[in-house]
């Protein structure tokens, strides 16, 4: 099942500290591409997509990004993620012209194209449900995320 090989290849860092939103993604995707879980096409296909269609999405005072792109840029299914010690701007999805503090970062690589978008509307619907950002965002450790993850994709935590 897609949802629990995104878990599973989950990287996550807290507290990470970032200049701005590329440095951001650079790092997270570098991070997939050195475990092969994505090409090495996939950084600059994602920098390509966030131009014409950001991913900032405002939820109140811990907003988040998605930064993905096409499944074919992508080897195998997982998970970047990381939470800001201090925000970096995105440009909204619903409002390009705007941009928003940004303290949660998912960069997301789906290799099954007919899975991407089930994936997509399960983490942005958890976003308004069981305050799950705010665990994320107040996490110490990755685990705790991995924990928070597993409920939001009807996985049992282990």
């Amino acid at each position: 099942m897609e949802f629990e090989e995104m878990v599973k290849n989950s990287i996550i860092f807290t507290r990470a500290q970032f200049d701005n939103a590329k440095d951001a993604i650079s790092f997270l995707a570098q991070q997939l591409k050195d475990r092969q879980i994505v090409k090495e096409t996939f950084l600059e296909s994602v920098l390509e997509r966030e131009k014409k269609y950001p991913t900032g999405l405002q939820l109140g005072k811990i907003n988040v990004a998605i930064p993905h792109t096409d499944t074919e840029h992508v080897l195998k299914s997982g998970l970047a993620i990381a939470t800001l010690t201090k925000p970096v701007m995105f440009r909204r999805m619903d409002r390009p012209e705007q941009e928003i503090p940004v303290s949660i970062i998912f960069v997301l690589a789906v290799s099954n194209p007919k899975e991407y978008v089930k994936f997509l509307a399960k983490l942005t619907t958890s976003f308004g449900n069981g305050g799950y950002i705010e665990r994320m965002f107040n996490a110490q450790q990755p685990k705790e995320i991995i924990e928070i993850l597993k409920i939001i994709f009807g996985r049992e935590a282990k």
